[in-house]
């Protein structure tokens, strides 16, 4: 069955800014609250206030990143492996506020096998060598918890952006599987249609690896056709990318505005004695960037550091306003 591509008009030019407020970030001054706690406290009509002042489009926000952590419910999720999710619905709240200001929500999911940042959901989801080593019940694990996500948000999401595929499948530019997978090969087309339960017109990006200009571009890499844009994650939004995109698949460029380490954790704070990390890109080389993709119709995202209690790089956030 051919394979029918959400409609991506509105992520062309689109400006936005991305956050990976996950169960590992911190506080400024180093404190963290629990997970729960910390989702209940999220200033959530603070923050798409200052999205909204700074003049942003989209919003890449993490369900979830190296633990697999919830800011929501998710029935399933508890029987699984209980303590992981939250009574409140954060992300409802925070949709909503983004909404009311007209800027687009895109769901960040991780499976969080990628490493072993999260041992016990490797064991108990399917992944992990052993006696939990099951990956047609990793699959069907994963697919459920997309699925659900997908119908409970339905149109309020806006589009996916699933990150790791490369834990799953040794076919692209890199393989950072750590278990046995013989001859199993992960369904793409599957998840590509849990994200869509919800809404069809969510458009989905199956992250192949970092854009590079030395040597070798690996972001255009699709693990599948059934996605509707490149997901574009690169240091620099000046780089190329190659192989040239397939037609119908929008490209976009996603770079970290101050950290290339993505997440304030503890060990980020330590090393920075408590403050953000500064801009990486000065005002005039990131308008030349933004100025380049804009013309090329691409979508732009800058990933910004945010603490534990909802405060954003203050110098990144600024930096973004001027340039927009």
């Amino acid at each position: 069955m051919t394979y029918q591509r959400a409609n991506t008009q509105w992520m062309a030019g689109s400006m936005g800014v991305s956050f990976h407020w996950t169960g590992s970030v911190c506080n400024l001054d180093g404190t963290a609250k629990s997970y729960q706690d910390s989702v209940r406290d999220f200033p959530v009509e603070m923050f798409a206030d200052q999205l909204a002042d700074a003049g942003v489009q989209h919003c890449i926000f993490t369900l979830t990143h190296a633990k697999q952590y919830f800011p929501f419910p998710i029935p399933f999720m508890d029987q699984l492996l209980p303590g992981r999710t939250s009574p409140k619905d954060m992300l409802m709240d925070l949709i909503l506020a983004l909404k009311k200001r007209n800027i687009r929500f895109i769901a960040y999911y991780n499976h969080s096998c990628n490493g072993n940042d999260d041992l016990p959901w490797k064991e108990i989801c399917g992944y992990a060598d052993g006696a939990g080593h099951d990956l047609n019940r990793f699959t069907d694990n994963i697919c459920t918890i997309v699925r659900y996500i997908s119908e409970r948000y339905k149109d309020l999401i806006s589009a996916w952006w699933f990150d790791s595929p490369y834990s799953l499948d040794p076919r692209g530019p890199f393989n950072s599987i750590t278990c046995d997978i013989a001859s199993w090969q992960f369904p793409w087309e599957r998840l590509t249609a849990a994200a869509k339960t919800g809404n069809p017109e969510a458009a989905v990006a199956i992250n192949g690896g970092i854009l590079s200009d030395e040597g070798h571009s690996t972001s255009q890499f699709l693990y599948t056709d059934h996605v509707d844009y490149y997901p574009g994650e690169c240091f620099d939004l000046q780089c190329g990318a190659q192989p040239e995109a397939v037609p119908g698949i929008l490209e976009s460029r996603w770079a970290c505005a101050d950290s290339p380490a993505w997440v304030f954790t503890r060990k980020l704070q330590e090393q920075y004695k408590g403050k953000f990390v500064p801009p990486q890109f000065s005002d005039e080389k990131l308008y030349e960037a933004f100025q380049q993709n804009l013309d090329a119709g691409r979508m732009i995202t800058l990933n910004m550091l945010i603490d534990q209690a909802g405060t954003i790089n203050p110098e990144t956030l600024a930096q973004f306003k001027r340039i927009r």
